[in-house]
């Protein structure tokens, strides 16, 4: 009997957790004020860059790194609603990721939007949003800096499309 219910605890929880992996999680966080975090990263090239030079525009922060599979599937939608949205939304990538690795998958795929080094700095700027760590990570603010939607997992064309065009 006992080792009846032990078994059949263990298949609950392995079934819940594995649930939890399957299904990224997406939250309308619209009634908190989460606002964007000011901080500097260097870009794949090494220049500084600041939160502070966005103004007035849907800013997404997508946390990834070259060996995230789920991450370098989503990155060609974030390069199309980048090349879409130029003039109203600012994409900017954090790469969990060494700068070598960065470049050559950013030569590779063509990325057209801002992409920043964040090695050591991006686990805890992820953190502050709260971020267990799990890759890809997307956050979404509106014009004026607040927090609108959170993912943990992939990305799917039809949900950023929804979320765009609720803050466009």
């Amino acid at each position: 009997m006992v080792y009846t219910l032990l078994a059949l605890a263990v298949v609950v929880a392995g079934g819940y957790w594995a649930g939890q992996l399957r299904s990224p999680s997406v939250t309308d966080i619209s009634d908190r004020a989460d606002t964007m975090i000011s901080f500097d990263l260097p870009t794949s090239t090494g220049e500084k860059w600041s939160t502070q030079v966005v103004r007035n525009k849907v800013v997404l922060i997508n946390f990834w790194a070259t060996w995230c599979a789920p991450c370098r599937t989503e990155i060609p939608l974030l390069i199309a609603m980048q090349a879409r949205h130029a003039h109203d939304i600012q994409i900017v990538g954090i790469a969990v990721d060494d700068a070598e690795s960065v470049r050559r998958f950013e030569d590779e795929v063509g990325l057209n939007y801002v992409s920043l080094i964040g090695l050591t700095e991006g686990p805890g700027l992820m953190q502050r949003y709260g971020s267990a760590g799990q890759l890809p990570f997307t956050l979404v603010f509106d014009q004026t800096g607040v927090l609108r939607y959170r993912k943990t997992g992939e990305l799917q064309a039809a949900e950023l499309s929804d979320w765009l065009t609720r803050l466009l």
